[in-house]
């Protein structure tokens, strides 16, 4: 249901920005999966593979976003992870998550750790967006919605999960963003529905 959400919002968002909406594959995964980004464990995560436009979902990660990194749970923390992943398509669309590739060539691994935080912040704000213009066009939210997906981006931030798993943080090597700028674009789009506000770089 979550991901035909996404559909009709990004066929809606890119209509209105002249463009034509590809739909993504979605896969759900247990323990480990091929792609044609090569194959994958749980450990892994939730992820996009570019290769071939596919979000793949591994089914454990969401009882482990409550039990191993204290996020509330609930319908619509599952709902923020699957639009990040889509969130990921968008950029692979419109041509964003190759520019960032050509960028990161020849850069030291801190300069190029940063390009992928931008990376991922901006699929936050697609998050944000999204449920913007779910909100619109279906009236989803429920009380606790918003604070689910918020409780689950400040759970899977750099710093959360570093401080968590090695007790302390290291911010030369966060590839994904802190809690706090994480929950900060989540919320810009949420809050001004507006694509071309998503600039993260």
């Amino acid at each position: 249901t979550i991901v035909a959400d996404t559909e009709d919002v990004w066929h809606k968002v890119f209509q209105e920005n002249g463009m034509t909406y590809e739909e993504p594959k979605m896969v759900l995964f247990t323990s480990n999966v091929q792609t044609a980004c090569g194959s994958a464990t749980s450990a892994s995560g939730p992820f996009y593979c570019p290769g071939d436009k596919t979000v793949y979902m591994d089914l454990a990660f969401f009882d482990e976003l409550k039990t191993r990194f204290g996020a509330k749970g609930g319908d619509f923390a599952i709902a923020y992870v699957i639009a990040h992943e889509v969130g990921h398509h968008v950029q692979t669309l419109i041509g964003t998550s190759g520019k960032m590739r050509q960028m990161q060539q020849g850069l030291s691994e801190t300069e190029a750790n940063k390009l992928s935080v931008a990376l991922e912040l901006q699929a936050d704000f697609y998050a944000g967006l999204w449920t913007h213009y779910n909100q619109n066009m279906k009236d989803i939210l429920e009380p606790g919605d918003l604070e689910e997906a918020l409780s689950a981006a400040n759970a899977v931030g750099d710093d959360a999960i570093q401080s968590k798993m090695q007790g302390q943080v290291t911010p030369d090597s966060f590839t994904h963003g802190t809690s706090e700028q994480r929950m900060y674009w989540f919320n810009k789009g949420f809050k001004s529905g507006d694509i071309k506000q998503g600039d993260t770089f």
